[in-house]
């Protein structure tokens, strides 16, 4: 069986990245490693990893040494974790996303996004701000004015943008809303990397019974806890997301704007 690794990277928890990969397991019917609700901080491990070798690391065979105990064997362990054709980490930061394709040249990589401003909205719908502190007082008293909204989005911004991996021809870039939306191209396209004979028909069913996971649209669906995993309601909409009042909404529309026009939303 000629295994291979999924990685899944996003650029926040509310990207949808569960949900995608629940959709990808129609397609590839991998394991998520270590578990399936796992963010595997493997890009990140490597960009700490390649900061220490290349700044602190001077020789070429003390680089060689820790090459041979550290990364030499790492694609076969984790391919050893699982007995499945396709295994998936996931993650939800960029960070060190492009060291991921020059140490597992020969796996998938795939590069999820969404919409930036409905991944900050959701971020605000489960921020907790009652917490006491100055800090969190002044983020109470200036987010109905939309300040705190458009400082953070922000900042979160520039953050994603520096950690943001060139995309090149080893990445398959898939859009969240194409999966929701079950975009035919997309799924075709899906069809044809996973050489799965599964119908677009019957694929399309199996992507409408996916329930929600790990939600945090707590009005909508009535979660009481961050990781509830809650069937979907006829009222939830995962797309066109309920929206906050209109100072909120501004000030994460414009703190978000550089990073969505950079995604092409």
């Amino acid at each position: 069986m000629n295994k291979k690794i999924i990685f899944s990277n996003s650029f926040s928890p509310r990207t949808g990245h569960n949900f995608a990969s629940e959709v990808l397991k129609i397609f590839t019917d991998h394991e998520v490693l270590a578990h399936h609700r796992s963010e595997t901080r493997l890009s990140t491990f490597l960009d700490a990893y390649y900061s220490i070798y290349n700044n602190i690391i001077y020789y070429e065979s003390d680089k060689a040494f820790f090459d041979k105990i550290i990364l030499n064997d790492i694609r076969k362990n984790i391919i050893n974790e699982s007995k499945k054709e396709y295994v998936m980490i996931k993650d939800t930061s960029f960070k060190g996303v492009k060291y991921l394709s020059e140490v597992f040249p020969d796996d998938i990589h795939i590069i999820l996004l969404r919409r930036p401003q409905d991944v900050f909205g959701s971020l605000f719908k489960g921020m907790n701000l009652k917490k006491k502190g100055v800090k969190n007082f002044i983020k109470r008293i200036t987010t109905p004015l939309g300040l705190y909204p458009y400082f953070y989005c922000r900042k979160v911004t520039q953050k994603v943008l520096s950690d943001m991996p060139k995309i090149t021809k080893k990445h398959f870039v898939l859009r969240y809303e194409d999966l929701v939306l079950k975009n035919d191209k997309v799924l075709n396209e899906l069809k044809v990397k996973f050489n799965t004979k599964k119908t677009l028909l019957q694929i399309k069913k199996e992507i409408d019974v996916i329930e929600v996971i790990n939600t945090s649209f707590i009005e909508e669906t009535g979660a009481k806890r961050i990781w509830e995993s809650l069937p979907k309601t006829e009222a939830f909409n995962p797309v066109n997301r309920k929206k906050h009042p209109f100072l909120v909404q501004k000030g994460i529309d414009l703190g978000s704007r550089k990073l969505a026009r950079y995604l092409n939303y």
